[in-house]
C-alpha cells in the first residue's frame, strides 16, 4: 500500500453513482490531451488509455470538491470532466461531467 493510501477506503460499487453533474464548476488552463489520443465523453465502464496516466492529468481532487479517491483509483482530467479511474485497469468508475470550463 502507498503512503498516500493511508486512512483511504476501498473502492466500493455501491458507494458510487456512475456520473454525477457537479454543484459547482471550476475554470482552468486550456485542456492538451496526450499525444496521439483526442479528448472524447467518457462513460462508467469504458476503458481509459495508458496516454492519461501522468502527472499532467492527474487532480488534487480537494481544490475541486470531488471525493477522495479510494486505494487504487485516481481523478484524472480528461477535457472538461473529472473521471475516477481504477489505476490498474484503466477503467473508468464515475465521472463527474462538465466540473471544468
Amino acid at each position: 500500500m502507498r503512503d498516500r493510501d493511508r486512512n483511504r477506503r476501498w473502492y466500493d460499487q455501491r458507494q458510487w453513482r456512475p456520473s454525477y453533474r457537479p454543484a459547482r464548476r471550476y475554470h482552468l488552463p486550456r485542456y492538451y490531451a496526450p499525444r496521439n489520443y483526442y479528448v472524447r465523453t467518457w462513460y462508467y465502464n469504458d476503458i481509459l488509455p495508458w496516454g492519461w496516466f501522468t502527472s499532467n492529468y492527474y487532480l488534487n481532487y480537494w481544490e475541486y470538491g470531488l471525493p477522495t479517491p479510494p486505494i487504487g483509483t485516481e481523478w484524472v482530467r480528461v477535457g472538461n470532466d473529472a473521471l475516477l479511474v481504477d489505476i490498474w485497469t484503466g477503467r473508468v468508475l464515475t465521472v463527474y461531467y462538465g466540473i471544468f470550463w
